[in-house]
């Protein structure tokens, strides 16, 4: 089951009017406890085993935080039980992502590394006295396996998740519609944009030797823009779900391709994430309290970790090691540009490192760089269909356009023509796809 199908519309229908029923002091626990039914229901529909994992990893960090608590009060070390509920999970998390790569027949649980991740800091904010630990483990469950956030994130944080279980969430006409506007944008992003802009993709990267350098440029700009709108797109129709339930979950992606820096980039793009290995890694390494060379590892290592995160393929390392290495320029030459070519070489420079992410096999990732910088003014393929690709570029500018209204806050209110619009394109230039780029994550 996935947000771009019918199936999830009725799921979250129904979902909806039992929350709506349940919302009240009185009845907490009931709407908790179908929130979890639903959302291990959700969950199921992949493969029905996958809930062991979450249960497991559930169970672990519960029992790995009331013991951080009970030591922590007789005065004993909580150190012991973090490392265990860390270690303990992330096992999980290494066998199943990295023996995936080696091992084909090992099929890569789906949102295992958010819903880990989103697991770890509950118990770490335990640990560093943040949060108190959750008495009943029936919130600590629909935390970690709460379906809107539960394949692809954003990765939620206990203090603000856990706290709107206790009480009846402010649904509202409001936040019924302003979900439902939202749904509709992430929907339209993912299967109107970022599937179309896949077919060309897929076409060029899969003959990449035969194509011209222009056409793996312009394959290069599409998939920049494929892999924003799919993972955007999915984010919004987790907000959205949240926000229709009456949950307010967090911002994922603030306009990422208008940052004017590679720092100012990584505080928009996928924030949930970027915001965790901060949160969790670099201040635990002591962040920028340190020496200047100490300081250079340790931004290095969380660029080189983020990259590991997204799997063990070598061109996934690479493109964390190009942002630390383009970060690290950038801070110590601090060079000053007018704003908006700032904007354009930053943009530049992700969609170069994209090419590594995308292809993951270096010297192919190579071989399209140096094709690209070497064949730049040649005829552009047009790829399967000529009129799909043109189709499909009228299409992305059109986002481009509207995206960056919404970005300059020149349109504060949205309004119902422009939804039925977006219905009816979705309706007529969609393609159907079962799949996220993230969820191979």
């Amino acid at each position: 089951m996935f947000f771009n199908s019918f199936e999830y519309i009725v799921f979250l229908i129904v979902i909806f009017l039992f929350t709506l029923l349940t919302n009240r002091e009185k009845t907490l626990q009931i709407r908790n406890g179908g929130l979890l039914i639903a959302s291990y229901y959700f969950y199921a529909q992949l493969h029905a085993y996958f809930v062991i994992l979450l249960a497991y990893t559930t169970l672990v960090n519960f029992v790995c935080g009331k013991w951080i608590m009970h030591n922590r009060k007789n005065n004993k070390n909580t150190k012991i039980p973090t490392v265990i509920a860390i270690i303990l999970s992330l096992a999980i998390l290494v066998f199943f992502k990295y023996a995936y790569f080696f091992e084909a027949s090992i099929i890569l649980p789906v949102g295992l590394s958010f819903f880990t991740f989103q697991a770890l800091s509950y118990t770490i904010d335990i640990y560093r006295g943040k949060i108190e630990e959750e008495k009943n483990i029936l919130h600590v469950a629909l935390f970690i396996a709460f379906f809107p956030t539960l394949l692809s994130g954003p990765i939620e944080r206990a203090r603000n998740l856990i706290p709107q279980l206790h009480q009846p969430t402010p649904i509202s006409w409001d936040s019924v519609l302003c979900g439902g506007r939202l749904f509709i944008w992430g929907l339209f992003k993912k299967v109107v944009i970022a599937d179309r802009l896949a077919e060309y993709v897929d076409w060029a990267y899969s003959s990449a030797n035969t194509q011209t350098g222009s056409t793996l440029a312009i394959a290069a700009l599409f998939y920049s823009f494929q892999i924003y709108c799919d993972f955007s797109g999915y984010a919004d129709m987790a907000i959205s779900s949240g926000k229709i339930l009456g949950f307010n979950i967090m911002q994922n992606f603030k306009f990422p391709y208008f940052a004017n820096t590679i720092k100012d980039f990584w505080r928009r793009w996928h924030i949930s994430l970027t915001s965790w290995f901060t949160e969790y890694v670099y201040i635990s390494m002591d962040g920028n309290r340190v020496s200047q060379a100490r300081w250079i590892v340790n931004i290095t290592t969380v660029f080189l970790l983020s990259g590991i995160w997204h799997g063990a393929a070598l061109g996934f390392i690479v493109w964390g090691a190009l942002h630390a290495v383009l970060y690290l320029i950038e801070h110590f030459c601090k060079l000053e540009r007018p704003y908006f070519l700032n904007q354009i070489i930053v943009f530049m420079l992700v969609c170069l490192a994209w090419i590594f992410f995308r292809i993951e096999d270096c010297s192919n990732a190579w071989h399209i760089i140096t094709r690209t910088c070497t064949d730049i003014i040649s005829p552009i393929g047009l790829g399967s269909s000529a009129f799909s690709t043109l189709l499909t570029t009228g299409l992305l500018v059109f986002f481009i356009i509207r995206e960056h209204l919404i970005y300059k806050e020149k349109l504060p209110q949205r309004y119902a023509i422009e939804y039925v619009l977006l219905i009816l394109g979705i309706g007529l230039f969609g393609v159907s796809s079962d799949q996220f780029v993230y969820f191979q994550f």
